[in-house]
């Protein structure tokens, strides 16, 4: 597998960030990196959406991030802390590229408080951990799985990703597993 990059964007929290690394290298095997990396998001703020166009933000990386310039060795995954879309949606918790090497994550949507809740930063973590692991999989060409606990399963609601594992099933462990 390639290695995969994690970059902090946009006033991320890198202790989120590097919360990652764990679940990632164990789910992928492959080498896991935080790296430093700044980018200035309101190029890809929507003012009638009061959103970021996460396409966009893709688009950037692979022209921006030198180890993406340089070829299709490594895997970059951006977390951000402001709210995603892409125009056909409303919002998205992440986007990848099918088969590609990058990738965003938002949180803003993730956070617990946003549904009237108390903080809770496990429940921050698992979140974010399992829509990582889902967009790296679509980097790694996992298409969405119909086994409900699986990470790779759909989200289009909070509830969604609550009721998911943070790991992969059988059969995308198997399917990972060719394509290593």
């Amino acid at each position: 597998m390639k290695p995969i990059h994690v970059l902090p964007l946009g006033g991320a929290d890198p202790d989120l960030a590097e919360a990652l690394a764990g679940p990632l290298r164990r789910t992928f095997r492959t080498d896991v990196a935080v790296r430093e990396f700044s980018i200035n998001p309101e190029q890809f703020l929507d003012d009638g959406r009061g959103q970021y166009n996460s396409t966009g933000l893709l688009l950037h990386l692979k022209d921006a991030y030198p180890p993406l310039k340089s070829g299709p060795g490594v895997c970059t995954l951006a977390l951000v802390p402001f709210d995603l879309f892409i125009p056909v949606l409303t919002y998205v918790f992440g986007e990848a590229e099918v088969g590609g090497n990058v990738a965003v994550v938002s949180y803003h949507r993730l956070a617990p408080q946003r549904y009237g809740l108390p903080p809770d930063d496990a429940l921050l973590r698992d979140r974010v951990t399992k829509e990582v692991i889902h967009e790296i999989g679509h980097m790694f060409s996992l298409i969405h799985c119909s086994e409900l606990a699986c990470v790779m399963h759909s989200s289009s609601y909070v509830e969604d990703i609550d009721m998911k594992e943070q790991s992969l099933c059988r059969i995308c462990v198997s399917e990972l597993s060719h394509r290593a």
